[in-house]
């Protein structure tokens, strides 16, 4: 029963179908043999005792089976939205390499602390993975940043500078600077630009200017 339950449970969310389906397949069957168990017990002229004990243990066959099927179908459907959440997060954390040595991490969208800490994660990964020496932070597209998020920011920047990547923020407006300002973060350390193109700029020439 529990291997069914879960067979089932997969079914469903492999195809997208809702849990209910299952709930009412198993509701006509508890039907369907419920009356079949009854008509047996007439014909066997079972006595109460004899058929509440059978009723008893079918129903307890049935619910455990609509319990298998539940839990199963939670926990496959909780894996599939986190994986579907995580393939969500990538995208939205996308480091774009512009040159051998530079890359870009174009932030679109609210940052919460969760997309934070997800954004330190990729933003090392990729880093270390494509050798940077440099990373532009773009937030022209990000509206407001609070203080949690921009003390999470900035953690990224120290850990980028720890394995060598320099970091250059374009697109920072003043709601944005202003937790910044709050945190007491030293952002002249900080190279910073208004514009995307700015920083690509800055970088190019930098990079350039070693050659």
């Amino acid at each position: 029963m529990e291997q069914w339950g879960n067979n089932m449970a997969n079914l469903l969310v492999d195809r997208g179908l809702p849990l209910n389906l299952a709930l009412e397949e198993i509701s006509h069957y508890r039907d369907v043999i419920g009356k079949i168990i009854k008509e047996e017990a007439k014909r066997n002229d079972f006595s109460f005792d004899a058929f509440y004990q059978i009723i008893s243990h079918f129903n307890l066959i049935v619910d455990n089976a609509i319990q298998f099927v539940s839990k199963s179908y939670v926990k496959d459907y909780t894996e599939k939205i986190n994986y579907a959440q995580y393939a969500i997060d990538e995208l939205s954390v996308p480091v774009v390499r512009m040159t051998e040595e530079i890359g870009i991490l174009p932030l679109v969208g609210d940052l919460d602390t969760k997309r934070a800490q997800y954004l330190m994660e990729s933003a090392l990964e990729k880093g270390s993975q494509y050798k940077l020496k440099w990373l532009i932070i773009d937030l022209s597209a990000v509206p407001i940043i609070d203080t949690m998020v921009a003390d999470q920011l900035f953690k990224v920047i120290a850990g980028l500078q720890l394995i060598g990547i320099e970091v250059v923020i374009s697109g920072i407006r003043p709601e944005i600077a202003q937790p910044m300002v709050n945190l007491g973060i030293k952002v002249e350390e900080i190279r910073s630009f208004s514009s995307l193109h700015q920083a690509v700029q800055y970088t190019n020439s930098f990079t350039e200017s070693l050659i």
